[in-house]
């Protein structure tokens, strides 16, 4: 029992601790601080200074927006460049003569694959 004891009243005292400390941190005046509270005071504009700021961002807005848009940027290409129709013509043909040449002779299976219904071998 005394062997207990000893560590539940070390952990009860830094538990103790640990609250009067972190209340101790929390409490506040509750004010701000009244030299950093605020923002510096400025002048009202009038509307003359007004019209004058909006008729410069009005001339910077429309040269902005003749100019090249964020969308608008260099355009890579993600695939291959497009081939004519004749290109595409001739290395259709090519490549049909290759695959008719090898079938004749024997070098392509029926099916394509190993798996293909031809090459199982039947009980």
């Amino acid at each position: 029992m005394k062997k207990m004891l000893m560590p539940m009243c070390l952990v009860s005292l830094a538990l103790a601790q640990t609250l009067v400390v972190s209340a101790a941190f929390a409490q506040s005046s509750g004010e701000a601080d009244p030299s950093q509270g605020k923002a510096m005071p400025s002048a009202p504009t009038t509307r003359a200074e007004r019209t004058e700021a909006r008729k410069e961002r009005r001339v910077e807005g429309a040269a902005a927006a003749r100019g090249p848009q964020i969308q608008e940027g260099e355009i890579r290409p993600t695939t291959a460049p497009k081939m004519s129709r004749a290109d595409k013509r001739a290395a259709t043909s090519k490549r049909r003569a290759a695959n008719r040449e090898a079938m004749k002779a024997g070098q392509m299976s029926r099916g394509g694959s190993g798996d293909a219904p031809e090459k199982q071998k039947k009980p």
